[in-house]
């Protein structure tokens, strides 16, 4: 398994790096646990017909080496649900127990990637999936900043091994959202499993080609140097040609729409009309095409 190093952090250890960083770090991984995944399969004249997706349960279990378990994740928070958790050290977590309607405590092991039970189901395979690779993140990126030594010759009651250190909650609102505001340890680690997370589903070397081929079909992206734009108004068939564009992306990567959208941003293949905007869409762009070419 490629071992995440980062030479800056800040004082709680929260690494300090570029997105494009992680995505380089990320294709490392895919290469190193299948390579097949940078490339696309190919049917007749059309390389860009069908990429070989990932598993995010295949990866977890025999990539990572970690667990996954589904439960109902109990928060007192009102207003937003926990979609998932990673559980970097033996730890207590509370869940709701719909059989005898109270909550509990279970002991989770090491090394673990908990699911919310709304969080799996055939009706959002792409929430669930970048909701994996999500906590799948934090445990490769942030095991400095939660791993806990483990306590040696202890148990509670029961002869019950002591848990220590912390799970890393990741509430619904935060996966897979835009990179906006970010201020916080908290917002730069999840917004890290965000990229990461992104970058294993939507390799930069088969998600720009492939977005780009998808804009080329509409004269209105092309005359705009493949860049697409938020200036639409409802219902025109600019937008409903920028819907198709992020659906097909989405449904060709078996990622959420939404997912899709955040990652034509950071890819740099979508922005403001503002002159400044522009330029800095294709600075990432360059940036990122600069990985594969």
């Amino acid at each position: 398994m490629i071992e995440f190093r980062c030479s800056r952090t800040s004082e709680d250890m929260t690494p300090v790096i570029r997105d494009v960083d992680i995505a380089k770090f990320a294709e490392r991984v895919l290469y190193d646990y299948r390579p097949e995944l940078l490339t696309y399969a190919s049917y007749g004249d059309d390389p860009y017909y069908e990429p070989a997706l990932l598993d995010p349960y295949d990866f977890t279990n025999n990539y990572l080496g970690a667990n996954i378990e589904v439960h109902d994740i109990y928060t007192e928070m009102k207003g937003d649900v926990i979609a998932g958790a990673a559980v970097f050290n033996l730890q207590r977590v509370k869940v709701f127990d719909k059989a005898n309607m109270c909550t509990r405590e279970i002991l989770v092991p090491p090394n673990t990637i908990l699911l919310d039970s709304e969080t799996v189901g055939q009706w959002n395979k792409g929430f669930e999936y970048f909701t994996i690779m999500h906590e799948a993140g934090h445990l490769m990126l942030h095991q400095k900043v939660y791993r806990a030594e483990p306590k040696q010759g202890f148990y509670t009651t029961g002869n019950e091994p002591a848990a220590s250190g912390k799970a890393m909650l990741c509430m619904r609102s935060n996966i897979g959202k835009s990179s906006g505001g970010l201020k916080t340890s908290g917002d730069f680690i999840e917004h890290q499993a965000d990229t990461f997370a992104a970058s294993m589903l939507m390799p930069p070397r088969l998600f720009i080609p492939f977005a780009q081929k998808m804009m080329g079909k509409y004269s209105y992206f092309r005359d705009e140097g493949l860049m697409m734009t938020y200036d639409f108004s409802w219902g025109s068939p600019k937008y409903g040609y920028y819907l198709d564009v992020v659906n097909r992306t989405a449904q060709h990567f078996g990622v959420s729409a939404r997912a899709a959208r955040v990652q034509l941003s950071r890819y740099g293949l979508r922005a403001n009309p503002k002159e400044a905007d522009v330029k800095e869409a294709r600075r990432r762009l360059k940036m990122y095409q600069s990985l594969y070419r």
